[in-house]
């Protein structure tokens, strides 16, 4: 089940960015739940355009930061940037009548990713090799339990100089993933380590990269298209951007994750449909940039389905 009060999905939904067309928010508190070792809370996310854009229109947004306070909210959302949401967190999100993200609690890649290749497959092409978790593992990194000084400093020393000699022994940032000409390049640790290991299958336009996204929020649901030159980073530039729905292969994603509002990355090489990620805690740049402000705007309408539900 996903997070109660969800909306139904309509593919002919056009969300309205106009500030001037947006319904008032007067009087509704909501609370966006984070995990108890954020620092930053909502900067960096895309989730803090949308949470202005929500006080513009007369809400209350709070900020809770772990599960040790009660807090009376209208609504709440989910936003516990972990590939396995704590259930802890779990718990303190089941006391609210309207929850966004309620049921989105695993999102690891084996979940959802097809075409991986494992020990014994005799898989031909080329491969890419990924952390099992979100964003390389590094959310986990940052808020789980923090090593002394001294062991940090000898650790990332260690990394610097593996890395340097081209050994890199852990997925830890999407600059350590790799790409290998086929299933007997990759590593023997790497089908043991907490890796995955997908088949390649790039889209390409005129030499560059395509990489596919689909946003959503309820039932506001935009399609956003970049292209760049390095096949693994997602730092090209935006040459499309639609309000429509994606392919069925993606929302089954969508729909398998439990996911209310969130990211998927895809491409469509030759007419396939090929999954690459998943997120629920989507990130920005420090300035993100008039393609990402538009995109918050579309989005941030899709709370008036959880606003204006029966939560009874």
């Amino acid at each position: 089940m996903l997070g109660r009060c969800r909306g139904r999905t309509s593919p002919g939904l056009a969300p309205l960015s106009d500030a001037k067309n947006a319904s008032r928010l007067d009087g509704i508190r909501i609370g966006i739940l984070h995990h108890s070792g954020s620092k930053l809370v909502r900067q960096g996310y895309l989730i803090d355009s949308m949470a202005d854009l929500w006080k513009g229109r007369g809400a209350e947004v709070v900020d809770i930061v772990g599960t040790d306070t009660p807090v009376p909210v209208d609504l709440l959302l989910l936003h516990v940037d972990l590939s396995v949401v704590p259930e802890a967190y779990r718990r303190f999100a089941q006391n609210h009548s309207r929850v966004i993200n309620l049921s989105a609690v695993d999102i690891r890649k084996r979940n959802y990713l097809k075409d991986l290749v494992g020990v014994d497959d005799e898989s031909s092409g080329p491969v890419i090799v990924k952390s099992n978790l979100n964003h390389g593992g590094l959310p986990e990194r940052l808020l789980g339990p923090r090593p002394s000084g001294a062991a940090r400093l000898v650790a990332g020393i260690r990394r610097g100089l593996r890395r340097r000699l081209g050994l890199v022994n852990e997925i830890r940032f999407k600059i350590d993933y790799e790409i290998l000409p086929d299933r007997g390049s990759v590593p023997a640790r790497r089908f043991s380590d907490g890796s995955v290991v997908q088949r390649f299958r790039p889209e390409r336009r005129d030499g560059d990269f395509v990489l596919r996204e689909y946003y959503f929020f309820g039932d506001v649901e935009v399609l956003s298209m970049e292209i760049g030159s390095d096949p693994i980073l997602t730092t090209g530039r935006q040459v499309d951007y639609r309000v429509a729905s994606p392919p069925p292969e993606v929302r089954a994603v969508r729909d398998r994750l439990n996911l209310d509002r969130g990211k998927i990355d895809f491409s469509c090489p030759e007419r396939e449909v090929v999954v690459y990620d998943a997120n629920k805690c989507v990130g920005t740049r420090a300035d993100p940039g008039e393609p990402v402000r538009k995109i918050a705007a579309d989005l941030s309408m899709g709370i008036d389905a959880w606003v204006h539900c029966d939560a009874s």
